[in-house]
């Protein structure tokens, strides 16, 4: 019992740790646009996406434009 406790909480904490995600890239397109491209790392795999955002005033509202 013991041991299935630890191997459960050794891969939920692995878990945890392995999807990371940065943002890589800012671009502005106009006063008031930018595009900013995303990637996030899984376990076997890392893939990005790119956002386009509109600013306005000291908040930015992005969609997603494309997934790599």
């Amino acid at each position: 019992m013991k041991r299935a406790l630890i191997f459960g909480l050794l891969l939920a904490s692995l878990g945890a740790v392995g999807c990371q995600g940065s943002y890589t890239s800012i671009r502005q397109v106009d006063a008031a646009r930018y595009q900013v491209t995303r990637t996030k790392q899984g376990f076997f795999h890392t893939y990005g996406t790119v956002l386009d955002c509109q600013a306005k005033g000291d908040e930015m509202t992005c969609t997603e434009i494309s997934d790599m």
